[in-house]
């Protein structure tokens, strides 16, 4: 039984909106952190990467807590980059440049995930990133040119007064060119 000066978890309901709740979803690998964190959230265990619903009624379902911890920890990335290294290397240094850059392999993607977590659980704070400072200015028509030098194209939202003086002319040049063509073909007779 609990005691009365053990402290309860915070309490939270999962809300997934209008998210597939698909099994093996990465969602369902946020709500086994924040549960692993001290979030009392209920759930069940059926959605989870490494659930097995027994195969005889009245059996019970399995749940191997092992293949959840793989999938976590980045196991069937590392089967993909080990499986695209062996076949396509040209396809792996393009997926898997960064980790490359980074000399990060299969063997080593355990390794990373488990650094980011310590550090995660040393520092939980979220810390924005420095704005860069980049302006935008509107050239022509729809070019924008940043401070940064690069351009971008943009189309300009028109009012409606536009949009339909716009229709109004494609309606004319359609009616212009069919008149054109039946005018030609009463000449050709």
């Amino acid at each position: 039984e609990d005691e009365e000066n053990d402290k309860r978890p915070f309490k939270c309901i999962l809300d997934v909106g209008l998210q597939t709740t698909a099994a093996g979803h990465r969602m369902w690998g946020a709500l086994k952190g924040a549960v692993d964190g001290g979030l009392h959230i209920p759930h069940t265990n059926k959605k989870f990467p490494g659930f097995k619903a027994s195969e005889e009624k009245g059996a019970e379902a399995e749940y191997d807590a092992e293949a959840h911890k793989e999938k976590i920890f980045g196991g069937s990335v590392k089967d993909y980059m080990e499986m695209l290294a062996e076949e396509d290397p040209t396809k792996y240094e393009a997926h898997f440049s960064k980790y490359i850059a980074g000399d990060i392999d299969g063997e080593k993607l355990e390794d990373m995930y488990t650094e980011a977590h310590s550090k995660i659980r040393e520092d939980p704070e979220h810390e924005l990133a420095e704005k860069k400072g980049i302006t935008h200015t509107r050239g022509e028509e729809n070019q924008f040119t940043s401070s940064d030098g690069t351009e971008h194209v943009r189309s300009k939202k028109i009012t409606l007064e536009q949009r339909r003086a716009k229709v109004a002319a494609k309606i004319a040049a359609a009616q212009a060119k069919l008149l054109a063509a039946g005018e030609d073909e009463d000449e050709d007779e």
